[in-house]
């Protein structure tokens, strides 16, 4: 058998197939699932996953113990497409935004018809939401994901209505798709999606997408419980969050420059009543 090193073109092909496999299907993937679909042994995938684990190619849910792709396999994506590592420009605006609003940052991926959180800066105060790098979830469900499907084409977005189905997450999820097209217009309208317990029923957001070459490649947002965005703070977060993602936006298409959060940082805000 022919080897590179130490590895085998046997592990080589391995890694490729699992690595693919999540590809071709949406949501998370166990061991027992993968080594069916695939017709490896158990105890190959486990070791495989393993290994991709500790890249950061893969990434396990906690909760449930499934895999799903991390963050360095969106890097390399990224990377195909010729774009800058999107995580490393964001890092110092999303640090600026989480200062200037007190709530967690989060960073999103658009990832085929669903975003996956990449990066992550958390609130400094006691109570704060907090987000599982790696995770999957639709576009429809929540701020991220209407930011992207709002900046997407019309073609692209009926592709994508016409693809999906629309499952409500919690009581207050938005899937009647004539109301989604109600909302994403008001999202276009003002540069920036809001949500309120759409996906985590204590949860709520804000959010603006990112953009290259004129088309949505992911969302930042920023995010807290669900008491503490009324009035003032969401205006606050979403005027915030809309130029920190025309920020990033422009830093990948090589008109901006990385802001010094030291020099930058608008004086913060007082934090909202807890």
């Amino acid at each position: 058998m022919y080897r590179f090193g130490e590895v085998s073109v046997q592990a080589v092909s391995r890694v490729a197939a699992i690595l693919l496999a999540f590809t071709e299907v949406q949501g998370a993937q166990g061991v027992s699932e993968l080594s069916r679909r695939l017709a490896l042994p158990k105890s190959a995938v486990h070791r495989t996953l393993d290994a991709l684990t500790s890249t950061g190619l893969v990434a396990q849910d906690p909760a449930t113990g499934k895999y799903l792709l991390g963050p360095r396999a969106l890097e390399l994506g990224m990377t195909g497409f010729g774009a800058p590592d999107l995580r490393t420009l964001a890092e110092p605006v999303m640090r600026e935004l989480m200062e200037r609003t007190h709530e967690t940052v989060t960073l999103s991926y658009r990832v085929q018809d669903e975003r996956v959180y990449v990066s992550q800066v958390e609130s400094k105060q006691p109570v704060r939401m907090t987000v599982t790098v790696g995770q999957r979830f639709p576009l429809y469900a929540g701020a991220s994901g209407r930011a992207i499907l709002a900046a997407m084409s019309a073609e692209d977005l009926e592709r994508y209505l016409s693809s999906v189905e629309l499952l409500p997450l919690t009581r207050a999820t938005v899937y009647d798709r004539d109301q989604l097209l109600g909302v994403l217009e008001e999202v276009r309208q003002g540069g920036f999606a809001v949500s309120f317990g759409e996906r985590d029923p204590w949860a709520a957001a804000t959010a603006a997408a990112v953009t290259a070459g004129g088309r949505p490649i992911g969302a930042i947002s920023v995010c807290g419980p669900l008491a503490r965005f009324q009035g003032a703070v969401v205006s606050l977060c979403s005027e915030a969050v809309r130029d920190a993602a025309r920020r990033i936006s422009d830093l990948l298409s090589g008109g901006g420059t990385v802001p010094d959060p030291r020099r930058d940082a608008k004086p913060a805000a007082a934090p909202a009543p807890r």
